[in-house]
């Protein structure tokens, strides 16, 4: 009779983990749809943009476009992390929310001010364009911080399809905004790509109302200095990931000239795609997680499972098409680059397992752990691709440095998930 009780429980248990699993795999897809749509149709944007306008304003305004997203991504400091993990179980969730929108909006204004006065100074744009412009790059940084912050409600609210259908609207208005203001110049072309964003963070903010009480008799009251403890270790993480992906290209372009940089950088944004999976579910986890205030390892563990079976035959395939893949999007010049694409393909590998370890650390309030994971992929792969560039290694093999990085970040990520935990606020979750 007793081992008849067991396994009833342990039925039980199962049915419920795999209920666990299926929500985040389906808020998962739902993050993933909204990513790949906004690239789909931001890559689409770019290419029509190149045919309307001249090549001096779409360098110009997609240099401030870029710059913009970097200065918003500085300047949120990590708060959409902190919003998915602390909305849940706050007592007051819409003032939480509301008053990281006021302080990350304030930080956004003034990077993004900065930014753009320091771009269009050193490129001497006309005197009549400087204003118009850098008041676009302000309001896009402001109003991208708010995008990052909103999409963190309302994935942490259990609505990614809202976040998934915000970028879709976002990428299909930016095109039909680009075609309106054709004959404006370069300051219609920056209008295009930035006045769609704010009827969409005001629909967030609609929606942010209607999914979010004002308050929340089963939570408690977080201060934000506890929220900005945990939103700091995934800046400093969001750093140290970002800072060879961005700087990379750039590094390629001096010391081996434009062509190998253009397709170095294609080959990283078709890798990209593939890492997009791995994101969408540790966002997904995240919330999850939240919610519970717990995350057992055996979910993480089996959501690491889905995603390498998805994801190591893609890869496989991948591989074995980069000739033919790379000669569809760049041509020859990137076919005979194909290592490129495949070494790429190979980082994502390490890199997903490495997300989702960041999922498992942020549920647990371990914000060092977040930060050191992050900081060890930047320096080990900055430090790989910077030393490959001095000894003269062929281009072709400098992605090794992103799967040197991957594997470090996802190693010392694996040794600090043996560690109890020392943090004040730390609740380790079971296994």
């Amino acid at each position: 009779m007793p081992a008849i009780t067991r396994g009833f429980a342990w039925a039980r248990r199962s049915l419920a983990g795999e209920s666990e699993i299926a929500s985040v795999t389906r808020q998962g897809v739902w993050v993933l749809v909204g990513l790949v749509a906004v690239s789909v149709l931001g890559f689409g944007f770019w290419a029509l943009a190149a045919r309307l306008f001249s090549h001096d304003a779409v360098g110009i305004v997609a240099s401030l476009v870029s710059l913009s997203t970097f200065g918003a991504a500085l300047a949120i400091l990590g708060f959409d992390t902190g919003i998915l993990r602390f909305a849940s179980r706050e007592l007051h969730p819409r003032r939480l929310i509301r008053t990281i929108l006021l302080v990350t909006g304030f930080l956004a204004a003034g990077v993004g001010l900065v930014i753009a006065l320091v771009v269009l100074t050193i490129n001497h744009v006309n005197g009549g364009l400087l204003w118009p412009l850098a008041g676009l790059s302000l309001a896009l940084t402001v109003w991208t911080v708010w995008s990052f912050a909103t999409n963190g409600a309302l994935i942490a609210a259990g609505k990614a399809q809202f976040a998934s259908l915000q970028l879709l609207l976002y990428g299909v208005l930016k095109i039909v905004f680009l075609v309106a203001f054709v004959s404006v110049g370069i300051v219609g072309l920056f209008a295009a790509y930035a006045l769609p964003l704010l009827p969409i963070i005001l629909f967030g903010f609609l929606l942010i109302r209607r999914y979010w009480p004002a308050t929340n008799p089963q939570g408690t009251a977080h201060p934000l200095r506890e929220v900005a403890a945990l939103s700091a270790g995934n800046w400093i993480s969001y750093i140290g990931y970002s800072l060879p992906n961005l700087s990379g290209p750039a590094l390629i372009l001096t010391f081996f000239g434009g062509s190998t940089a253009a397709y170095f950088f294609l080959a990283f944004q078709l890798a990209e795609i593939l890492n997009y999976g791995a994101e969408s579910l540790s966002k997904s986890l995240l919330s999850h997680g939240s919610r519970e205030d717990r995350l057992p390892r055996s979910i993480t563990s089996r959501v690491r499972t889905r995603v390498f079976l998805i994801l190591v035959p893609l890869v496989a395939a991948g591989i074995l098409a980069a000739p033919f893949v790379g000669f569809l999007v760049g041509g020859p010049g990137l076919r005979e680059h194909a290592l490129f694409i495949q070494l790429f393909l190979l980082a994502t590998l390490p890199r997903s397992s490495y997300q989702l370890l960041q999922a498992q650390f942020n549920v647990d309030r371990r914000p060092v752990a977040v930060a050191v994971c992050g900081a060890t992929f930047g320096l080990l792969t900055l430090g790989g691709l910077l030393l490959g560039l001095l000894l003269r290694v062929n281009a072709d093999f400098l992605p090794i440095a992103w799967i040197v990085g991957g594997i470090g970040a996802l190693s010392v990520g694996l040794y600090l998930m043996r560690r109890t935990p020392h943090l004040a606020g730390a609740s380790p979750s079971p296994p």
